[in-house]
């Protein structure tokens, strides 16, 4: 091999082409995420309430419940959107 020689690419090989990715990967991670988050916050505002008012578990509970519901919610509603979109674009073809 002549190191003063430049390799040259593989015929076809110029453009190679893009790793396949599962398609709505990243806004089902994202789903997951702000559940996750979610809940979090909302943890986290019970427990602040209750240190405030002195009523510990109470918020903490209800605003666990509160936050997953919301955030349940909220990813139906994005799935619900999602496939009507994908439905009316299967009618167009």
């Amino acid at each position: 091999m002549d190191p003063e020689r430049p390799l040259k690419p593989e015929p076809g090989s110029e453009h190679p082409s893009p790793e396949p990715s599962i398609p709505g990967a990243g806004a089902v991670a994202g789903m997951g995420l702000q559940f996750a988050v979610s809940i979090l916050l909302f943890l986290l505002a019970g427990q602040w309430i209750d240190r405030k008012l002195g009523t510990e578990p109470l918020f903490l509970i209800v605003f666990v419940f509160a936050g997953a519901g919301a955030s349940f919610y909220s990813i139906y509603r994005k799935l619900m959107e999602q496939q009507r979109r994908e439905d009316e674009e299967r009618k167009r073809k």
